[in-house]
């Protein structure tokens, strides 16, 4: 098989992950609805996020069928305005005009692929880079893609007193293979002491 369709495999394979646990976060978002348990609303931003698979590395230049539990990786992407992005397969490129800004990811695996595509979950641990263009920053952490929302941790600037939840679906497919996404973030200040 070549190194290319081993790529999307894996990626595949690790985006379908990614929408089983969108689909869990949302029962179970339901869920805490039901139990009367008061979830706090905070000021909430959203962006569609286009992953760029030409920069996907992993540590040393590994493949996917070699990585195991510790290996790391690093993938970048672009920002743009939340529906400004159509779901589903998509030609977009994400170079395309209109972004708003920069998106990098860093991951540690927690399984190899193998113990993924059996079902093995978290695939990985990551945190979440972004940078907009007015030259703030968000930043997000937490497993991938079983344990609901990502942790907000901080940011600069606008987001320099942040704290919150950050909720993400696969909206489709870009030209490079890998995953659109639409990001929800629901902000609330840190509490200080």
């Amino acid at each position: 098989m070549n190194p290319a369709s081993t790529r999307r495999r894996a990626l595949s394979c690790i985006a379908g992950a990614v929408m089983i646990a969108t689909v869990l976060t949302a029962q179970a978002a339901v869920a805490d609805d039901r139990s009367g348990q008061e979830r706090p609303h905070g000021r909430v931003v959203a962006w569609d996020v286009a992953i760029d698979c030409r920069t996907f590395r992993f540590n040393g230049g590994m493949s996917f069928d070699t990585v195991g539990r510790g290996d790391t990786f690093i993938a970048n992407g672009r920002l743009f305005p939340a529906g400004s992005i159509a779901p589903g397969a998509q030609a977009n490129d994400p170079n395309d005009p209109g972004s708003i800004g920069r998106w990098v990811e860093r991951g540690t695996m927690a399984a190899t692929l193998a113990e993924i595509v059996g079902g093995a979950l978290p695939a990985f641990y990551a945190t979440w880079y972004h940078f907009p263009d007015d030259g703030s920053v968000l930043v997000a952490d937490g497993a991938h893609p079983d344990s609901g929302p990502m942790a907000v941790i901080g940011g600069t600037g606008r987001f320099s007193d942040a704290g919150g939840e950050l909720a993400d679906e696969i909206i489709g497919w870009n030209s490079t293979g890998c995953p659109n996404l639409r990001e929800t973030i629901t902000l609330e200040p840190k509490v200080r002491k």
